[in-house]
């Protein structure tokens, strides 16, 4: 090899692999990653008049309790259930935890115990007793796609459908064959829980539970105790409690736990003020800060995996600290939420200037398929936004699809990753594919569809 075409394979190696990137993108590098850090000048400002949050708090506790006066399920409806399984006969099984396909017979057992034939045959209202997640068919098993890959392994568990807090209202549709699983639905989708995570909700429970107060955690992974200083739940921010008291530096709360009949009874916890406040906490820049700050840098979990959180997860937990209800997914959440603005078929740069014009901080989800952020302002004349991602589609030099992995709720521009010089110019940035903005604020709106 010649002394120049050596050079040139060197500069090649240099340029392509031998000098590793930064771990982290520029944006998360050069962004501060703290929401206090973007306050304007009046930082105590509230975002939303006092009455239009209070009536859309309402809004939130009546789609909540919703399950408890249903007859018949909303969202479980027996053709959907039925498809759930049948998809996985057609698809295939998938593969399990060890990057080994899935055996027939591991999908046959499934679908047996899941009796189907009589579904739905538990028609109840239940109450969840630990967090817990809501799994398409009666199994813990993950049915990844492929053994190997970055969007169609691990983490991306096709069975998982969502994560449920404890001491949330659910309507119990099914049990299955040996009892160990059962069917519920929740005010924003349905699915298999195990038996163990539920009790059932009486009368008495349901009139003593739906107090019309309610606390709110304000921190995440925090412990509630009883009176002895015993623990009874973990919860994390947006998690919803009856509120019965407001003392010095706590506040006193119902926490359900199951009798030995598997009844839904009632126990008195304690939160700390500092973890914890009366919903719908204010939303002013301040307290937006301080919520959105419990959750930065929290790593990204699919379906709410491992007690993380996935993009529309995080939207819809901060937004319950302030009484305002979304849909679980992120589309629903865009769509049926609030003002809508189509943002699809526009420029980039047109794109950003309405967002900048009309976009509310704090107040603003943006859309592409498949992912939703929250806006928070602007910095330089560019949009930023706070957001848990998995990360951003890179193509190599042999035309392989990868992932420049954030996995994180990061502060970013509307244009994470590109300075990296694999992205996949195909893909182009998240601006290039944003289809609609939607502000929560000054909606008008009748109670929003679950």
């Amino acid at each position: 090899m010649s002394k120049r075409c050596w050079s040139a394979a060197m500069l090649f190696l240099f340029l392509f692999g031998c000098v590793a990137a930064p771990e982290a993108i520029r944006d998360v590098r050069d962004l501060r990653q703290d929401h206090a850090a973007y306050f304007p000048a009046a930082a105590g400002e509230e975002l939303l008049p006092a009455a239009e949050q209070a009536r859309m708090d309402e809004d939130y506790n009546t789609i909540t309790f919703s399950v408890w006066r249903q007859s018949e399920p909303f969202h479980a409806l027996p053709e959907r259930v039925k498809q759930d399984v049948r998809k996985y006969a057609v698809m295939k099984p998938g593969f399990g935890e060890n990057k080994k396909r899935h055996p027939p017979s591991w999908f046959k057992k499934i679908r047996h115990n899941a009796s189907l034939h009589n579904y739905p045959n538990a028609l109840s209202r239940g109450i969840t007793i630990r967090n817990t997640s809501l799994r398409e068919l009666p199994t813990q098993s993950p049915s990844f796609t492929s053994a190997d890959g970055d969007s169609s392994a691990w983490p991306f568990d096709n069975l998982q459908r969502s994560a449920v807090a404890a001491n949330t209202p659910v309507m119990i549709c099914h049990a299955s064959a040996d009892k160990s699983w059962v069917l519920v639905e929740t005010s924003f989708t349905y699915g298999w829980i195990p038996a163990e995570d539920l009790a059932e909700a009486g009368d008495a429970f349901v009139r003593a539970w739906e107090t019309g107060r309610y606390a709110v955690l304000t921190r995440d992974r925090t412990s509630v105790l009883d009176e002895n200083g015993r623990f009874l739940v973990r919860g994390s921010v947006g998690h919803i409690f009856p509120l019965a008291a407001v003392l010095a530096d706590r506040l006193q709360v119902a926490v359900a736990v199951a009798d030995p009949g598997g009844q839904a009874v009632i126990r008195r916890g304690f939160v700390s003020t500092e973890a914890a406040a009366a919903k719908p906490l204010r939303l002013t820049l301040v307290n937006a800060a301080r919520i959105a700050n419990e959750m930065i840098g929290e790593p990204y979990g699919w379906g709410g995996m491992y007690g993380n959180r996935d993009c529309s997860s995080m939207t819809r937990d901060f937004f319950a600290v302030f009484g305002i209800w979304l849909p679980r997914h992120s589309e629903d959440q865009v769509r049926e939420a609030g003002r809508l603005t189509d943002l699809s078929g526009l420029p980039p740069a047109e794109k950003e200037k309405i967002i900048l014009e009309k976009g509310v901080p704090y107040l603003t989800l943006l859309w592409r398929k498949g992912h939703v952020m929250l806006y928070i302002g602007s910095q330089n004349g560019r949009a930023l936004i706070f957001h848990n991602i998995w990360g951003i589609r890179t193509r190599d030099l042999q035309g392989r699809e990868g992932r420049k992995i954030i996995g994180q709720a990061v502060i970013t521009t509307l244009e994470p990753g590109r300075e990296l010089n694999n992205l996949d110019a195909s893909s182009g940035t998240l601006l290039n594919h944003i289809a609609a903005m939607s502000v929560l604020a000054g909606t008008d709106r009748e109670t929003p569809a679950r």
